[in-house]
């Protein structure tokens, strides 16, 4: 049995990065954003792109109030598609660096150590999106035998070992390339991962893994996750959270825990997510 850490060490182990390319370096100190790297383990193209412009927010380039490049001006000098130039704005949109104004264009409201993410969900697929826009540093794995509590939302046994993981989610991607530092902002939330011991050896997975977790049990274990159940409930953050977020203990916070059942209905992960109240918006659409 290995005991389930409360507070996150200060400092993780630095994480290595593929050496961006650099192509038209010349078009891009016109502009002042470094073009994003198009090496496949940094990500899809539209969060390399988001991950740039982060860094222009960051470093001044674009100041609150400022407006960004449109998307046609975007396309010209990514050289991307109109359909990527929209995904890595949303990025930006849902991080809360920017919003859409009337006859304005997209302005810059907040910085990254400012922003206020915001997850708008219609559909399961939202759910996945916001695994993918999002980047979560796991900071501890081992496992837990299961308490009664535990063992009673799993539906599981008491004393069984689940797999558990610990980390920080940031909603705003970091940059990466030469001569670039991280921009992480504020974390967004804590996130602690319960994962079923039928997923044998994901331990591993989870060391080297670039995706989501839920991609990584549907790949590595051939199966498809078809129902996610998720509560809401407000918190208050104890004195570990509040220490690992940089909140004042006791404020208010949201906790999301979020399942996630196989197409035999096996529940094979459990997310449990600690969001402070003023750094996290949650929206849901319905249509009728």
């Amino acid at each position: 049995m290995t005991t389930t850490p409360k507070r996150i060490a200060k400092r993780a182990a630095p994480v290595k990065t593929a050496t961006a390319r650099k192509p038209s370096r010349a078009k891009a100190a016109a502009k002042g954003v470094a073009p994003a790297p198009t090496d496949a383990a940094t990500g899809p193209r539209y969060l390399q792109i988001a991950r740039e412009l982060t860094a222009a927010i960051a470093g001044g380039r674009y100041p609150v109030g400022a407006r960004l490049p449109t998307e046609l001006e975007m396309c010209e000098h990514f050289e991307i598609s109109r359909f990527t130039a929209r995904e890595a704005v949303r990025v930006l949109s849902s991080a809360g660096l920017i919003t859409r104004r009337q006859r304005v264009g997209t302005v810059v409201i907040a910085t990254p150590a400012d922003a206020r993410y915001t997850h708008a969900v219609s559909s399961v697929g939202d759910l996945f999106q916001y695994a993918q826009d999002t980047e979560l540093r796991l900071m501890f794995i081992g496992k837990v035998a299961l308490a009664k509590d535990k063992a009673s939302q799993f539906g599981a046994t008491v004393g069984e070992e689940w797999v558990y993981a610990m980390g920080m989610r940031h909603g705003s991607p970091p940059a990466s390339g030469k001569g670039q530092e991280p921009q992480p902002g504020r974390p967004i939330c804590i996130t602690r991962l319960y994962l079923s011991p039928e997923l044998k050896g994901i331990e591993a997975r989870l060391r080297e893994r670039k995706t989501a977790v839920y991609a990584i049990i549907e790949r590595e274990f051939a199966v498809t996750i078809r129902r996610v159940e998720q509560d809401l409930q407000s918190v208050a953050l104890d004195a570990d959270d509040a220490a690992n977020l940089g909140a004042a203990p006791g404020s208010p916070a949201l906790l999301i825990v979020r399942r996630y059942f196989d197409d035999r209905g096996r529940l094979l992960e459990v997310a449990e997510n600690i969001h402070p109240g003023d750094r996290f918006t949650y929206r849901m659409q319905l249509r009728k």
